[in-house]
């Protein structure tokens, strides 16, 4: 996130090294690094407090105002690294990122969760006869329905071309059930205002036992291979039968013949 060089330019900050010591400016920059990564907020906001006093007093004011820059600099970067500009949800590094601290959390406190691995049906036949553009409206719009149905409560995330996965916390047995019904009234929605091409989802999911905890990557596995069932069963499903009047007149001409 900050190479030393470029944190070194913008606080004015360069260290000397002294006894053996390392560089007081990239020693600030991994540690930033690390803290951004581990999203420990309180730790990034006492590292950039600590350059205000790597002066003694010397233009102060200035460095205030470089190290309010940074600070804004620091999560408006963060935020982009962990990102899907397409869709707005996280990308795959933050999803991980999250939902790795959100389980180690609900295992601490001994609550279930659920993990949701989503693919777009058709994609890859809409860019091909639509246009990559169309494509795109359909992945933005996969990412508003299922940010819509999910709340702030889930996170949503765009783990592949056209797969999101999600990861809510466990509120009772229904919970499975409510959270599709939610889903799938968003795409209906979605749908009925035309924007983009007709979205349709597989869903696939897996549950988390916060008495048998696992990781991230084994709950989106186990997701996967369920929703790649339920896709199965999409394709395998027989067309409708057709309406008894539809077919009456075939009925008498074969009775006829007979």
């Amino acid at each position: 996130m900050f190479g030393i060089t470029a944190f070194s330019r913008l606080t004015g900050i360069r260290g000397q090294r002294m006894d053996g010591e390392q560089d007081s400016g990239a020693a600030i920059a991994r540690e930033l690094n690390c803290a951004a990564m581990e999203g420990d907020d309180e730790r990034v906001k006492q590292l950039l407090a600590q350059l205000l006093h790597s002066r003694s007093g010397r233009d102060t004011a200035r460095l205030q105002d470089q190290v309010a820059a940074l600070e804004e600099l620091f999560y408006a970067m963060r935020t982009l690294a962990v990102t899907d500009e397409l869709t707005g949800v996280y990308n795959r590094r933050g999803f991980d990122w999250v939902a790795s601290r959100l389980l180690r959390h609900l295992c601490s406190e001994r609550r279930g969760a659920l993990l949701m691995y989503v693919d777009i049906d058709n994609l890859k036949t809409i860019n091909d006869t639509e246009g990559h553009s169309a494509g795109d409206r359909l992945l933005a719009a996969a990412g508003r329905v299922l940010r819509t149905a999910c709340g702030e409560s889930a996170i949503v995330g765009r783990i592949g071309g056209d797969e999101f996965a999600l990861l809510a916390r466990q509120c009772g047995a229904e919970s499975h059930g409510l959270l599709r019904q939610r889903i799938q009234s968003a795409i209906v929605d979605c749908n009925a205002t035309g924007e983009a091409p007709e979205l349709s989802m597989s869903i696939g999911v897996a549950d988390f036992d916060p008495l048998r905890p696992t990781s991230v990557l084994a709950l989106l596995e186990e997701a996967d291979s369920a929703m790649y069932a339920e896709k199965l069963r999409k394709l395998c499903v027989p067309p409708p039968m057709p309406p008894y009047e539809a077919v009456k007149p075939c009925l008498a001409l074969v009775a006829s013949a007979g």
